[in-house]
């Protein structure tokens, strides 16, 4: 069953989303975050199928997007919406459907997977990530999407943006999709008419810009030099081998320098094609990671409160000492 929900994050923002509850009374939890200009819609069929999994499962907007609040609307900020997420992990703690024992999965696609692998890094209540075609390195991508002229041309309205702003000027923006190859966007190449026009119809809430600013944001974001801190948690990447937004050869260099427990599964499309042609893959790769972790999560938790029950252990475990 899914339910609206809403709630307050440190700063006081008001972010707004949905809870799939599981059928069982006390189920795991799932924390999930959307990609680069999306919204919570655009990745709720994943919410749905982990739900009929046996999780509960929350999706939220991230601030500016979709129906949460936020100014400026449609800026991303991976600082910020790493604070966001790490709030909604509480939120979801708070539950009543929750068993809050196995502590809290994450799921994040496109840029919100490098999001994920910094969350799951930090965060001691994450016990396992999934990480769907990543945004791994801003540096390394921006070279990969945009020729040296265009990165000329980004850097000076970068710029040119923050003067303006600073003077207290409305921020620029720039399309995330465009049909015209020679016009600057967040998401080269072109997309045609009738994929854009598509996404619009499918997600009223979406909107075919960000902020110039959210552009550079994500240039300068890099997850990869978290990745190795990720482990004793399972880590789960899932890669689309002709991805042209966060490219596979990247991914592939990132994910080659995490530890195990980790898991590589690649499909043949492109990046959106994850989200439809190989959903099923996708989506299925990613529950029976987390229903293989948790199956070994929550044994060690209670074989050491047995123990401990027991007069066994005259120590808080590593397990309850470390939940990661």
């Amino acid at each position: 069953m899914r339910r609206d929900v809403e709630f307050k994050v440190e700063d006081g923002t008001i972010l707004r989303g949905y809870f799939h509850s599981s059928q069982d009374s006390a189920a795991p939890v799932i924390v999930m975050a959307h990609n680069f200009s999306g919204v919570k819609e655009q990745i709720d069929p994943y919410a749905a199928y982990f739900a009929d999994g046996g999780f509960s499962v929350l999706v939220h907007d991230h601030r500016g997007f979709g129906g949460s609040d936020g100014t400026p609307r449609l800026e991303l900020d991976a600082s910020r919406q790493m604070a966001d997420w790490r709030d909604a992990i509480s939120f979801a703690l708070a539950q009543p459907e929750v068993d809050k024992t196995s502590g809290v999965l994450i799921w994040g696609s496109s840029f919100a997977g490098g999001l994920a692998m910094v969350v799951a890094a930090h965060d001691s209540r994450v016990r396992c990530v999934v990480s769907q075609i990543p945004h791994v390195s801003g540096h390394r991508n921006g070279r990969e999407m945009f020729n040296v002229a265009q990165r000329v041309r980004l850097n000076e309205r970068f710029a040119a943006d923050r003067v303006a702003r600073f003077s207290g000027a409305e921020p620029g923006r720039i399309p995330v999709f465009s049909v015209d190859p020679d016009e600057l966007c967040a998401l080269p190449p072109a997309m045609s008419h009738r994929y854009i026009e598509s996404a619009l119809a499918q997600t009223p809430s979406w909107r075919n810009e960000v902020t110039l600013r959210s552009l550079q944001n994500s240039l300068e974001f890099e997850p990869a030099g978290w990745v190795r801190y990720i482990s004793p948690k399972p880590f789960l990447m899932i890669v689309a081998a002709n991805d042209t937004c966060t490219f596979p050869n990247l991914q592939l260099d990132v994910f080659g320098e995490s530890k195990e427990p980790k898991r590589l599964v690649i499909h043949p499309g492109g990046h959106f094609d994850t989200y439809t042609d190989h959903f099923a893959l996708t989506s299925g790769a990613a529950l029976d990671w987390f229903k293989e972790h948790l199956s070994k999560i929550a044994p060690a938790r209670l074989n050491c409160k047995a123990a401990r029950d027991a007069g066994e252990l005259s120590q808080p475990s590593d397990v309850d000492r470390n939940p990661s």
